[in-house]
């Protein structure tokens, strides 16, 4: 997305108060790669989208050679100061032109909360080609949405904050939507593709649109993605990280920022007066993996 290269966009903020994903997720991801799959090798991993690295500083321990792509050089610049003593190799490239990848190098690559903006039809393609036949794809992410188990009133107020018309909806590119659905475009573009074991696991059963959706997920009990403690200042200060809140204040620039107003809002909503107050939210998260098709066709 075009507003991370912004100059108003602050990556220093996106790194400190972006979620982390777990500690567990490579392995849960490791475990996928090698499960019925003779010959997967640890050689080469790729983070995509990469943003300021926060999830390819897990992976070097789990591969001999980790290499990382975002399309904005200002997220890199950050990804980079924030990885010195890591051996990752950063490349600023489009996800959709890997032409620095030879064809079936890759064992492993990974997107973290960053698939939606893609060209979805190319993104495929692309990484069918550098993948290795005994490779992995694994697409990742969370919503921003979630569940608050004590105050689930807040749950409407965050959607209609990210997704209203008069709020923040109509300012997101199309990518948001992707993501929103839980990637259930590219698990059609996988199955039509012949890419196998295609799996789509989501967690909570909240995502928008699913409970009618014609496309199978596995309903996790527990999240696998995600690792995101928050109080309500956290949350204020994750809300802000959102690109879409430089476009609604280059419209709006006399308004509040929004973030700020929501979770006063949402606070007046649960009756609670502590911003740091502990909060019990079941984030929706959303892991997609699956190996390229056997025919190069």
């Amino acid at each position: 997305m075009a507003t991370y290269s912004n100059p108003q966009y602050s990556a220093a903020n996106y790194q400190t108060n972006r979620p982390r994903y777990r500690e567990t997720l490579v392995d849960t991801i490791l475990a996928y790669h090698k499960r019925d799959n003779p010959g997967a090798e640890t050689n080469v991993a790729v983070d995509v989208a990469t943003g300021t690295g926060i999830f390819a500083r897990q992976l070097p321990e789990h591969f001999a050679k980790v290499m990382a792509t975002d399309i904005s050089g200002t997220m890199l610049e950050s990804a980079r100061a924030s990885s010195a003593s890591q051996a990752i190799e950063y490349v600023e490239s489009a996800a959709e032109d890997l032409s620095f990848l030879g064809d079936s190098s890759v064992d492993v690559m990974t997107v973290a909360t960053g698939a939606h903006w893609f060209d979805t039809e190319r993104f495929a393609a692309e990484a069918r080609r550098v993948l290795r036949p005994t490779g992995t794809l694994a697409i990742f992410g969370y919503t921003g949405f979630g569940h608050f188990v004590d105050y689930p009133q807040c749950d409407k107020i965050i959607k209609e904050f990210g997704l209203g018309d008069d709020r923040l909806g109509r300012f997101w590119d199309r990518g948001r939507e992707v993501l929103v659905n839980g990637y259930r475009e590219y698990h059609a573009i996988f199955t039509r593709d012949a890419w196998t074991h295609v799996t789509r696991n989501i967690y909570p059963n909240t995502i928008e649109g699913e409970s009618v959706a014609n496309v199978p997920a596995v309903v996790g009990s527990g999240p696998v993605v995600m690792d995101f403690q928050v109080t309500w200042r956290v949350l204020q200060d994750f809300l802000l990280t959102w690109s879409t809140l430089t476009l609604y204040h280059k419209e709006h620039p006399e308004r509040e920022n929004a973030a700020l107003a929501v979770v006063r809002e949402m606070m007046a909503a649960a009756g609670s007066a502590d911003m740091d107050e502990q909060l019990n939210v079941q984030w929706e998260e959303i892991l997609l993996m699956c190996r390229p098709p056997q025919s190069r066709n």
